[in-house]
């Protein structure tokens, strides 16, 4: 704070003195009065230096403010968040709406099947015994296919028929002595 001699009109203590002298005071008295007012007038006074120090401070405090273009960007800001925030709002809602309308009412559900339904439905079902009596996929591709059939079906076909020409020779041989035989008989019989 400035000195108040410097920068402040002076305040005429002696003239203050005589003053109080010659309303009654003596000496002592008027001087403690005097130096009591000097003391409050330059305790409360501001002083141009005062002044100059609070300007440049406040000019401070103000440049790190926010200005009016400062305050308009940050509300476009949040107004696009908040835009934004809506959007993604509307679109949950439409989400849910769509799962809400998916799901069954009380009343679907009091159309559907009652416990008792469901309970010899679900008797109904195979068993895991019963499923264990099936075919696996490992059994079904053990067994034979069309095509496997057709050609056991021709290998047996050759089979047989080669089998049925061997008996029929077989046959034939034996039939010859069987002939042989009866026509001896007929002879020793005979």
């Amino acid at each position: 704070m400035a000195s108040p001699s410097s920068t402040m009109p002076a305040f005429d203590t002696h003239k203050a003195v005589k003053a109080l002298r010659h309303a009654g005071f003596d000496d002592v008295q008027a001087e403690a009065v005097v130096d009591q007012i000097n003391g409050a007038i330059t305790e409360n006074l501001v002083f141009k230096a005062d002044l100059a120090e609070t300007e440049r401070s406040l000019a401070g405090r103000i440049g790190a403010c926010a200005t009016k273009d400062d305050l308009a960007e940050t509300e476009r800001s949040l107004a696009a968040r908040i835009d934004a925030t809506k959007e993604d709002l509307a679109e949950t809602e439409r989400k849910l709406a769509a799962r809400i309308a998916a799901c069954a009412t009380k009343e679907d559900l009091l159309n559907y099947a009652t416990k008792e339904d469901l309970r010899a439905a679900v008797a109904a079902l195979a068993t895991k015994e019963d499923l264990r009596n099936y075919a696996t996929k490992e059994d079904l591709e053990n067994y034979a296919t069309k095509e496997d059939l057709a050609q056991l079906e021709l290998r047996m076909t050759v089979k047989m028929e080669a089998l049925t020409g061997k008996m029929l020779r077989d046959m034939g041989g034996g039939l010859a002595l069987v002939v042989a035989l009866i026509k001896g008989l007929d002879l020793l019989v005979g």
